[in-house]
């Protein structure tokens, strides 16, 4: 029987070997490159990275573009941003929050604008750290170490429509990041951020809450689904932007409170 069954595999393999095709003229159609723009304000600095969209086949090959002028305003006060290096500019300033920015971005004859709103800070409320329940559990694959649950809590402001992105770092490397709004706790004091995890003695956590406007929440909202559309015949939108002048990417202003735990 299993001679029988070998000559079968054999055949099979013979079979299906002989079907396949090489397509040695196989060619990718290639979209003519667009601009990217990833512009951001804090309250100290304001950034803007300028790119071309690179091909599929060479994705590490990033095409920067220099020799732009980058320009914010707000109120009475327009601000030149200084290129670092080839694509990266910047500048550093005290922005104030509660405040709407302009950005112009000027590349030979193709002209960019943005507009945002940096809302006002959200503090974080405290941070617990305590034994997870999982951890006798954990205990079956290491009886030497302990599962810690970190638990970040914050306060709403009531009767404001507030948007929320929220950053997680563990030993200044990301851990992950997320966007949300206040329309299902409004004014209430909340659990954003839980990180599970064994952690050793010197381990840092950091905690970010990045208050931002509604088109910052929409970019970064459609993003993330765009990202999971993983449909045979689906095809994403790009995320919605708040760019005007054909560019891809996102212009948007936050203020900032952070938290953190060190183990000892």
């Amino acid at each position: 029987m299993k001679g029988k069954l070998h000559i079968i595999i054999a055949l099979l393999i013979t079979v299906c070997s002989s079907c396949v095709e090489v397509m040695d003229d196989f060619e990718l159609n290639t979209a003519a490159p667009r601009i990217v723009v990833e512009a951001t304000i804090s309250q100290e600095k304001a950034t803007v990275i300028l790119s071309k969209t690179t091909s599929y086949l060479n994705p590490s090959n990033v095409p920067y573009i220099s020799d732009a002028k980058v320009t914010v305003a707000f109120n009475d006060t327009i601000l030149t941003l200084k290129e670092d290096s080839t694509g990266f500019y910047s500048i550093k300033y005290s922005f104030p929050m509660e405040t709407k920015y302009h950005l112009a971005v000027t590349i030979g004859d193709t002209f960019i604008s943005g507009e945002t709103y940096m809302p006002k800070t959200v503090k974080w409320d405290s941070v617990v750290v305590r034994l997870s329940e999982f951890s006798e559990m954990y205990h079956q694959i290491d009886s030497t170490a302990d599962l810690y649950d970190v638990l970040v809590y914050v306060t709403d402001p009531k009767n404001e429509q507030n948007y929320y992105r929220v950053e997680t770092y563990e030993n200044d490397t990301m851990k992950s990041s997320s966007v949300t709004d206040d329309g299902y706790f409004d004014g209430q004091n909340v659990q954003l951020v839980t990180m599970l995890g064994v952690y050793e003695v010197g381990d840092k956590l950091m905690m970010y809450l990045k208050s931002i406007d509604k088109p910052a929440y929409e970019f970064y909202n459609t993003l993330a689904l765009s990202n999971s559309s993983t449909g045979m015949f689906s095809a994403p939108d790009n995320p919605k932007s708040n760019l005007v002048g054909g560019a891809l990417g996102r212009f948007y202003a936050y203020s900032v409170d952070s938290i953190g735990v060190v183990f000892e």
